[in-house]
């Protein structure tokens, strides 16, 4: 019989806040092109006004539907394939998961437009990331027992955990840029030199930086920055070792016609 995935609303949200948040700030570089240049100045100047909320609610929409397609396209690909390492998830799921993105999408801007949020953001984008730190380091010490073969689904857990790790680290080398701009002193990184845009850097340089490429044409140039990266590197590079390790080692697919 087939199994599904429910979870309590507090999961959902640890799991789903930052990947939702991150899609959010794409969307608003989509809304940017969109939307009248007055607004888009009026947004970035003052809090909570009219047009915070207008945008806020049209970027969270937009968040809520591409999580809500996004899950739905999931669950009729498991149903075909009949998969069971990996589970369809109940309907409860699906609006908890939909509710999260269309709170990650508005929070995008009544946070991260104004200097207000940028703090509260980074707190709680640490905490989050601390807590899927501690479930990818359980998820490791069962697959590297003796003897214990990871799944597919297993895999896939991880591979989220480490997209989830690295939209992230984009975020908090984000807001570290911007806190410092903000407060006039010099950038850690330096994003938006020439011109540059500080999101789209901060997702090159933290790419570039999780997959060990390593092309140095970003380097951190403060004390925060360098601890920063030390600490992405430690923290990426150790997951993306043990996942080679686990793929290497060798993975089996759990089939619908196996006994539990």
């Amino acid at each position: 019989m087939e199994q599904k995935t429910d979870s309590s609303f507090w999961q959902v949200a640890f799991t789903h806040f930052v990947p939702c948040f991150f899609v959010g700030v794409f969307l608003l570089y989509v809304l940017n092109g969109i939307l009248p240049e007055d607004v888009v100045a009026t947004l970035a100047k003052r809090m909570f006004s009219l047009e915070d909320v207008i945008i806020a609610a049209l970027n969270g929409t937009l968040t809520a539907c591409i999580v809500w397609l996004f899950h739905r396209d999931r669950n009729r690909r498991l149903k075909r394939v009949g998969a069971r390492s990996q589970h369809p998830i109940e309907k409860k799921t699906l609006r908890y998961a939909t509710l999260v993105g269309f709170i990650g999408g508005a929070l995008d801007v009544l946070l991260l437009l104004h200097a207000e949020g940028v703090i509260l953001v980074t707190i709680l984008v640490v905490f989050i990331l601390v807590w899927h730190l501690r479930i990818f380091n359980h998820h490791i010490v069962n697959m590297l027992k003796p003897g214990n073969i990871a799944t597919w689904g297993e895999v896939s857990e991880l591979m989220r955990i480490y997209m989830t790790m690295l939209a992230g680290f984009t975020l908090l080398n984000a807001t570290l840029e911007g806190a410092h701009l903000l407060l006039g002193s010099t950038p850690p990184f330096g994003f938006m030199v020439n011109g540059g845009d500080i999101f789209l850097n901060s997702f090159y340089y933290t790419v570039v930086t999780m997959t060990t490429l390593g092309f140095g044409d970003i380097v951190p140039k403060t004390w925060d920055g360098k601890l920063m990266l030390i600490f992405q590197c430690l923290v990426s590079y150790v997951m993306f070792a043990l996942m080679v390790g686990i793929i290497t080692r060798g993975v089996i697919r759990v089939r619908d016609n196996e006994e539990d």
